[in-house]
C-alpha cells in the first residue's frame, strides 16, 4: 500500500511529467556544451528506491548532479517553504522539476517534508540530499548531519555517495567532476543501538564521499568526527 503523498509532489517517479523530461535534457545541453563535465560510476547506481548523498558547493550543484543521472526516476530534491514556494508561479516551476517544501526549525526537517521523503521512496523515487547542511569547499566535508542516515535505516534504502568537484568558482569551460562511488546499504550489525546505527552509516557516507575525492583527508577527518558525535 503506497503512503499518501503531498499534493505538490509528483506522484510518479518513473514517469516523470514531460516538462521534467525537456528541462533535464536541456540542462543537460547546457552543461555539457559549456563545461568540461566528466562523470565517473554511473554503474554505481542502484535500482530505486535510493538516497544520494552529495557535498555542496554551491546552489547550482543540484543541476549539474541531476544533469549527471539518468532521467528516470525522477530525483527529487527539498527546498524551504517561506523562501522558494512563496509565490505562485514558484510553486507552478519547481513542483514540476520534482522540487519539495520543507520548513526547517533548528536545523530539524518539518513533519511534511519528513513524510514527504519517505512517501518518495515508497514510490521508488531517488531523493538528493545534501548532508552537510552548508556548503564546505573542495573535500574540506562539515559533519554531516543524521537525517539521511535515518531516512536509509527506517526505509531501509541505500545510500549513493557523490562528490562533485570544480563548482567553488562558475567560470565556463572550466572542468567538473561528479563522482558516483557504490551504494553504501543499511545494514548493520542488529546488536547495535540505534545511534550506534546512524553514527555508523554517517560514516560510511562521509567515506563513501571522500572517495570520490581521492581520500586525501579521510583518516584525520574520520576520527575527529566520530570523537565530536560521540561527545554529543
Amino acid at each position: 500500500m503506497l503512503l499518501s503523498l503531498d499534493a505538490a509532489v509528483h506522484p510518479e517517479p518513473r514517469r516523470p511529467p514531460r516538462f521534467y523530461l525537456i528541462l533535464f535534457w536541456l540542462v543537460r545541453l547546457v552543461v555539457r556544451l559549456f563545461f568540461r563535465l566528466r562523470v565517473e560510476g554511473l554503474e554505481n547506481l542502484p535500482a530505486p528506491p535510493f538516497l544520494i548523498a552529495a557535498n555542496h558547493q554551491a546552489w547550482y550543484d543540484t543541476a549539474f548532479i541531476i544533469a549527471s543521472l539518468r532521467p528516470v526516476p525522477m530525483v527529487y530534491t527539498m527546498a524551504r517553504r517561506d523562501t522558494v514556494f512563496n509565490r505562485g508561479w514558484k510553486r507552478w516551476f519547481v513542483t514540476r522539476i520534482g522540487v519539495f517544501p520543507v520548513q526547517p526549525q533548528h536545523g530539524q526537517l518539518d513533519q511534511c517534508g519528513l513524510a514527504t521523503v519517505y512517501q518518495i521512496l515508497d514510490r521508488r523515487g531517488a531523493v538528493l540530499m545534501f548532508p552537510e547542511g552548508h556548503y564546505s569547499r573542495g573535500s574540506e566535508l562539515k559533519p554531516l548531519k543524521s537525517g539521511i542516515a535515518h531516512f536509509s535505516l527506517q526505509a531501509g534504502v541505500p545510500i549513493c555517495p557523490v562528490a562533485i568537484s570544480g563548482l567553488e568558482r562558475l567560470r565556463l569551460f572550466q572542468r567538473v567532476t561528479v563522482s558516483i562511488g557504490p551504494a553504501i546499504w543499511p545494514d548493520p550489525p542488529r546488536v547495535w543501538g540505534f545511534n550506534r546505527r546512524v553514527a555508523d552509516t554517517l560514516d560510511r557516507v562521509r567515506r563513501g564521499i571522500l572517495r570520490r575525492f581521492g581520500g586525501r583527508r579521510e583518516g584525520g577527518d574520520r576520527r575527529r568526527w566520530s570523537h565530536r558525535f560521540w561527545r554529543r
